[in-house]
């Protein structure tokens, strides 16, 4: 069974017309014609009923003209995956986010990183030193981490991309909404509720965080849930918890510390060598260009 056969009996059914086909492929009418009935012998099904000088598409033709199409669809992709990968281009780009960093850092970029055709993107999150060591390691493509103390990066390259908002929040009900402004030992009174992983030698036991009693939540949403039923205070991003301030079901408490007002800045970072590819140089400049945080400062 040849391909190009497979290809000139696709054409023709898309176009309604066997000479099509052939005028498409650059071949004569009764060639094609031919191809077409060695397939029907072969596979012993008849693709077109033909009256005369007509032909049209048979029911059998109907049937199994999806999966045709769908075959040949794949067989281009895999033309083209090969083809990359002749030309040392990346077929699948893996790209690590730092946890806790909001979606207005990368929902924009990743969603039009899908749009790029024959290029498949693997997501992760984890902390940023491992998402550093795995960039170095070759094992992560491209990375966006909150911007590290590194003046500059030598195992791999980067750019500043913004900053968000981090805020102090509670419920409108806790004993911190009545206060002007709160300081550090204000916020030693009362529960505080974190946005984190929890690990050894994390808050409890090296001082970390601004309460001795404290809940740590991997999830985001139990943590405002929880917030909403007045169980503690969170540092956390402004755009996470902007609806619930607007709608009065958090409320925004004054402090005279960071970090709650400061920007908290997020670094793109990628393999050295990436930017020569063309889909790796799209990826970059799509994170780069369409992300929503403020501009960098």
């Amino acid at each position: 069974m040849n391909l190009l056969h497979l290809k000139a009996l696709l054409l023709a059914a898309e176009k309604g017309s066997i000479s099509s086909a052939a005028r498409k492929l650059g071949k004569k009418q009764p060639q094609v014609s031919q191809w077409i009935s060695d397939l029907e012998i072969d596979l012993g099904v008849v693709f077109f009923d033909r009256t005369g000088n007509k032909t049209k598409l048979s029911k059998d033709g109907e049937q199994l003209l999806p999966y045709l199409s769908h075959a040949m669809s794949q067989f281009e992709k895999f033309v083209q995956s090969a083809e990359m990968i002749a030309q040392k281009e990346p077929i699948v780009l893996t790209i690590g986010i730092e946890n806790y960093i909001p979606d207005l850092a990368f929902a924009l970029p990743l969603s039009a990183a899908l749009d790029l055709p024959y290029v498949s993107v693997e997501v992760c999150r984890d902390e940023r030193l491992q998402l550093m060591q795995a960039l170095i390691e070759g094992d992560i493509d491209i990375i966006m981490i909150h911007e590290s103390d590194t003046i500059h990066h030598q195992h791999f390259e980067y750019c500043r991309l913004g900053h968000y908002k981090e805020v102090l929040i509670c419920s409108p009900d806790h004993p911190l909404a009545t206060f002007a402004v709160v300081t550090p030992d204000d916020l030693s009174l009362y529960r505080e509720l974190i946005w984190g992983e929890l690990s050894q030698g994390d808050v409890g036991d090296n001082g970390e965080g601004y309460s001795p009693s404290y809940g740590v939540f991997s999830d985001i949403q139990l943590l405002i849930t929880m917030l909403k039923n007045n169980k503690g205070f969170a540092f956390l991003p402004a755009e996470s918890v902007n609806h619930y301030i607007e709608s009065g079901q958090l409320l925004v408490v004054n402090c005279d510390f960071e970090p709650a007002g400061i920007d908290r800045r997020i670094e793109l970072c990628w393999r050295n060598g990436l930017v020569l590819s063309e889909h790796g140089s799209k990826v970059i400049d799509v994170f780069r260009a369409m992300h929503e945080l403020a501009g960098v400062s």
